[in-house]
């Protein structure tokens, strides 16, 4: 197999020595090959090109087929059509069938050169990006069963999203646990990668989780691209849905608030929920969930949950933490407790795991387990009655979560 830079698709004898002309300021390392249509077919078992200029003068008509050939055997190759015809509606519906750009006959050998030149280093991109995408696909950083990033490194890479977000929304969407026995992961893949953006950012999680991050999106942008991956599904199942804005830096904060909405999404008949932070008093703040139709009270179990934290969740964290200190020193532990969340977290050279526990209301509190590193285990969450929550259970969970975390940082 030939490795051509320029590979050139005509009949035309005069197109072929007109280009040649125009080529002149090319790089010596940029060879170019001409073929005929009549061996198009067996393109890809004798070269193997960057760029494909494909000359339809003549063939307007009928050229979708070359293209759509061309684009399903190298989807990584800089397609430029060479046509007489410029017709917005014609040359619209070549983009739509593959092509990268176009260029006419006429055009002057400048013109050409520009587009030549940008498409080779173009070419070069994509194969730098395909290369980056095949090792983060062996580093199961991205999912190679639906493109989306995996939860391996997902706090570290929505983290850095964040960092260079001005604005945006935040969303878990997941399926109605209702519907469980109609369930299936391959449609709510196919749903997602439909009706989201190439700028939105999607992780997908091993409990059937997607985290979706939509730059410079409001709360009617957020929930019209949650009715289009409904509408995709085509009531294959229910789904549920919880959405924050993003006014923060810290995609902790983001990601329990949305959790939050999320569980009170499938505790309610509503699809979707939206978290909003409201001012009570003065300087004080309490979270409150936005529901289309209906507010509930949390108070009574609010309450309850001050009192596991003050008795239960404080003395575990802070026992436990004195605890690995000595059977980890290097690895730094922190722990922190407000009204909304808590949180023991491991850290060090080669790993960084997480505990979450979250009061999600009505008398029930979420348990999230985050592992982040190359051979970590899985990630999961575990949902507990708030009445169940004793210094028994809490220790027993804590440590489990320990141990796997040591699991990653043994040599």
């Amino acid at each position: 197999m030939k490795n051509k830079t320029i590979l050139l698709i005509s009949d035309n004898k005069k197109t072929e020595a007109d280009l040649s002309e125009k080529f002149l300021l090319l790089r010596n390392s940029d060879d170019i090959e001409t073929i005929g249509f009549d061996t198009i077919q067996d393109l890809y078992k004798k070269y193997f090109a960057d760029v494909v200029l494909l000359d339809a003068s003549g063939r307007e008509s009928s050229i979708e087929a070359e293209i759509r050939f061309i684009k399903e055997n190298d989807k990584h190759v800089f397609l430029i059509l060479i046509s007489e015809s410029s017709a917005p509606d014609f040359i619209a519906g070549m983009y739509d069938c593959g092509i990268d750009d176009y260029i006419l006959p006429s055009s002057t050998a400048a013109d050409i050169l520009i587009k030549v030149v940008n498409a080779i280093k173009r070419a070069e991109e994509r194969k730098i990006a395909h290369k980056n995408e095949l090792l983060l696909n062996e580093l199961d950083v991205i999912s190679s069963e639906s493109g989306f990033y995996t939860e391996r490194c997902a706090n570290e890479l929505l983290t850095l999203e964040l960092e260079n977000l001005s604005g945006g929304l935040f969303m878990i969407v997941t399926y109605d646990e209702l519907d469980r026995a109609r369930f299936s992961i391959d449609a709510l893949r196919c749903a997602v990668s439909a009706s989201v953006r190439k700028s939105d950012t999607v992780v997908e999680l091993k409990t059937a989780k997607f985290y979706i991050l939509l730059p410079n999106t409001d709360n009617e942008g957020g929930i019209a691209v949650f009715r289009k991956i409904k509408e995709n599904l085509q009531d294959a199942f229910r789904l549920k849905a919880g959405i924050e804005k993003v006014t923060s830096k810290d995609f902790r904060l983001i990601e329990q608030k949305a959790s939050a909405a999320l569980s009170e999404a499938m505790l309610s008949a509503n699809d979707y929920c939206i978290y909003t932070e409201k001012d009570l008093q003065r300087q004080e703040k309490d979270w409150n969930i936005e529901i289309e139709h209906e507010k509930k009270d949390f108070k009574l179990f609010r309450q309850k949950f001050s009192k596991k934290m003050e008795n239960v969740i404080t003395p575990v964290f802070y026992r436990l933490q004195k605890v690995y200190e000595d059977e980890l020193p290097d690895t730094k532990i922190e722990q922190s407790t407000d009204d909304f969340q808590c949180i023991f977290h491991l850290k060090s050279l080669k790993q960084t795991s997480r505990f979450t526990l979250v009061y999600a209301g009505l008398g029930k509190i979420v348990m999230y387990i985050t592992h982040s590193g190359l051979d970590s285990p899985e990630n999961r969450e575990i949902i507990l009655p708030l009445k169940e929550l004793t210094e028994k259970s809490l220790s027993d969970i804590v440590c489990t979560f320990v141990e796997e975390y040591k699991t990653c940082i043994e040599v």
